[in-house]
């Protein structure tokens, strides 16, 4: 027998070992302290038996890497978390006490006494005095487990009681098969036991651990996929996709990422190939205390994209809720689609479509007609064209009659397929505001989407936004900040709030929130946006230009330009500068379209009447969606009291 066989055996065996107030019995896999129980990982256990087992003697990491993560390729960071994790959990209950000692560059020694209590038996008989462990925890587990075992085994060790050891033999044996059976399952069906609750959780970016080149925007993909079924769950508030890749780029340790997105607990995964077929490991880590809640191996191939993605979802959800209800479950378990194929072109294309850009718009544009043409009945991809052509629109890249026949006939055939997809909704009141300008539908939809996933934040930041903009401010401001409670590192959600605080003749308190946005973000064209126009408010007409300068270079792409009229501006002709902006932005026009109302707004800058008024006309022609700023931007106040700017103004507020 080697000499892992022969530690692999022992750590089969029944065996009780005390230390520090601990005991552990590798016989039930149970750990407790002063007699309760302590609850631990299954990949956290393992090292601890492993270490006492040997804790004569050095163990290497490569000796531990056998034991633990056998047939697997694992990083050393994995190991390092694992150990990171035991010591928090002894700590916490002998915080003096230092129980696993690093050997640098040799591994790991167990340097707390122990002793085996197995050994110890008085000398008329084989049996040994066992130490209590709580009945109504070990019944817990038997009543959370599918399999059906006399509770006489359980009771018997219950207790301070004397058990004969070929007795005691057999019960452990049966210990190990149930902790073997229910290890994993125990943690995902009671995990929020543990856990507190937990109502909120961030997905990390599946990371490649394997030496296939995989495209970030699978990897990308399947990270918004999970977000998204876990998500359909009432009871989970889950941070979206953008906040946690702004987030994760710049900090890998989980617990930062964590503390940073507000969230009870984060969902840390990556992925393997092995032997031609893929692995994901997974973990769920509860922030408050770096616990880990529950870890769990998927083994999948290729084709078996989609079962992998619902397991991880399902056990992920039931780690975090107590009682998942079956709507819920079966909420979480909706397959979109069974092509794999046209799954994985979606994905695509929501990683594209999230970038928010032209080029990101084209690209997902491609990739969610591929999913269509796939599987032509796949309700998801049909919603993500119709958000891509809402998209052309409402950044200005293209016109309304180009984009809006095209999203509505798209989100049309998405509720066709799915009347209970919230995104379908959400784009159709985006529609009826930004195009129709019929609030009373706008307001149906939104109401809608957000009924169907309530701890989605888009819909409220979309109709927060829109109800700001209407002139209900109050009601904006609760939508926007339940928003933010959703995502709270979202840059668009505390750009809107800035503006609501705008409407509201808030200025100090807008212009704080968005001059620490400009420090963490400056390339972010909104908050330059409304810097201008609450500079001009305060009748900083300089910095008010400045900042609408910088603005339209983000959105154009093109500096050239700004650069040429500040120096126009700088060198005191102002007037100059204006007209020269303008008939730039007019040319522009004429050759490719561009929002009317952004030459309209330079025109206001001159307070030229005539050529402000022409390209609002111009604007409200072709439905232009950034016209509505004019209801409250005030660069255009010098027009209040026209006939023709009032009239304007009536028709926006839907009168």
């Amino acid at each position: 027998m080697s000499n892992l066989e022969g530690q692999e055996k022992a750590l089969r065996n029944g065996v009780l070992y005390a230390f520090s107030g601990f005991t552990l019995d590798t016989g039930s896999g149970l750990l407790t302290h002063s007699g309760q129980p302590i609850r631990l990982a299954p990949k956290v256990y393992q090292l601890l038996a492993f270490l006492i087992e040997n804790r004569e003697r050095i163990v290497s990491k490569d000796e531990i890497f056998s034991i633990i993560w056998p047939d697997a390729f694992v990083e050393d960071n994995a190991l390092s978390f694992t150990v990171s994790q035991l010591r928090k959990t002894l700590a916490a209950c002998e915080p003096d006490t230092t129980f696993v000692q690093t050997v640098p560059r040799r591994g790991f020694r167990f340097i707390a006494n122990v002793e085996n209590l197995s050994l110890v038996a008085p000398a008329g008989g084989q049996f040994i005095e066992r130490q209590t462990i709580e009945e109504v925890w070990v019944e817990e587990i038997i009543a959370d487990s599918d399999l059906q075992l006399e509770r006489a085994p359980a009771k018997a060790i219950a207790g301070s009681v004397r058990v004969d050891l070929r007795q005691l033999i057999t019960y452990s044996l049966v210990a190990v098969l149930l902790v073997v059976s229910i290890s994993g399952f125990y943690f995902l069906t009671r995990g929020s036991t543990s856990s507190g609750n937990l109502r909120s959780v961030a997905v990390v970016p599946l990371e490649n651990l394997s030496q296939v080149d995989i495209d970030r925007s699978i990897l990308l993909g399947m990270t918004y996929a999970l977000i998204s079924q876990l998500g359909r769950s009432g009871d989970l508030a889950v941070r979206p996709l953008s906040s946690t890749i702004a987030v994760a780029s710049a900090d890998s340790d989980p617990m930062s990422i964590g503390k940073r997105l507000g969230v009870d607990s984060v969902v840390e995964w990556n992925l393997q190939q092995i032997d031609g077929r893929y692995r994901i490991n997974a973990r769920l880590i509860r922030i408050a205390d770096g616990v880990q809640l529950w870890a769990d191996t998927f083994n999948f191939s290729e084709a078996d994209l989609f079962n992998v993605q619902d397991e991880v979802s399902d056990r992920t959800a039931r780690a975090l809720i107590a009682n998942l209800s079956p709507s819920d479950s079966s909420s979480i378990h909706r397959r979109p689609t069974n092509n794999n194929e046209a799954y994985q072109a979606y994905l695509r294309g929501r990683y594209h479509w999230n970038q928010r850009t032209r080029e990101g718009f084209d690209k997902a544009l491609g990739f969610f007609e591929q999913a269509v043409s796939l599987d032509p009945k796949f309700a998801d991809a049909h919603a993500g064209l119709a958000d891509v052509h809402l998209g052309y629109y409402d950044y200005g890249y293209r016109p309304a009659n180009e984009s809006i026949p095209a999203a509505v006939a798209a989100v049309n055939r998405t509720l066709q397929l799915n009347p209970e997809l919230s995104e379908a909704y959400s784009t159709l009141a985006s529609i009826e505001f930004l195009h129709n300008w019929n609030w009373q539908a706008t307001e149906t939809n939104f109401r809608k989407a957000i009924e169907i996933a309530p701890n989605d934040p888009t819909p409220k930041l979309r109709f927060g936004w829109m109800l700001s903009v209407a002139g209900r401010v109050e009601e904006g401001l609760d939508q926007l900040q339940a928003a933010a409670r959703l995502d709270p590192t979202s840059n668009i959600v505390k750009a809107n709030i800035a503006y609501n605080l705008m409407v509201s003749g808030k200025y100090e308190e807008s212009e704080k929130l968005l001059l620490n946005m400009k420090r963490a973000s400056g390339d972010f064209s909104l908050t330059h946006w409304y810097l201008g126009a609450i500079y001009h408010v305060q009748g900083r007409e300089t910095e008010s230009i400045s900042e609408y300068l910088t603005a339209f270079a983000i959105d154009e792409g093109d500096s050239r330009q700004v650069v040429r009229i500040r120096e126009i501006i700088d060198g005191g002709n102002r007037e100059l500068a204006f007209r020269t902006w303008r008939e730039d932005l007019e040319k522009r026009y004429s050759e490719r379209y561009i929002p009317p109302s952004n030459i309209a707004l330079v025109a206001a800058f001159a307070k030229d009447r005539d050529n402000t008024l022409r390209w609002l006309r111009e604007a409200e022609r072709v439905r232009d969606p950034w016209i509505l700023q004019v209801l409250h931007d005030p660069e255009y106040s010098f027009l209040k009291g026209e006939a023709e700017f009032d009239a304007i103004l009536a028709r926006l507020r839907f009168e």
